[in-house]
């Protein structure tokens, strides 16, 4: 799938088309028409498009204007806690460092 943009008339929209081969011949599928290319709120339903589909993504790429608002936050739970604190506790990094 791929996007692109298609004039008819004096418009031109964005659309989301599949290529797929129909005996030996590729044709290509429209899947959706996000909208117009000239309305002001062409640009935020484009945005909403790929923040929702980048949730489904392995790779997803972050750009970065400067003025992200995408926060995270990572929490240790299960046996990387248990595992750490023996860690530390026992002293097993001193006896390792020791026996090189």
């Amino acid at each position: 799938m791929f996007a692109r943009i298609r004039k008819s008339g004096k418009y031109d929209y964005l659309q989301i088309v599949e290529n797929q081969r129909v005996q030996s011949k590729v044709t290509q599928r429209v899947i959706a028409t996000v909208g117009r290319m000239d309305k002001p709120s062409a640009e935020g339903e484009v945005e909403t498009l790929i923040r929702s589909l980048s949730r489904f993504s392995e790779k997803a790429l972050l750009v970065s204007s400067g003025k992200s608002d995408v926060q995270c936050e990572a929490k240790t739970i299960g046996p990387a806690i248990v595992f750490d604190r023996l860690w530390r506790e026992l002293g097993i990094h001193n006896a390792i460092d020791g026996l090189l």
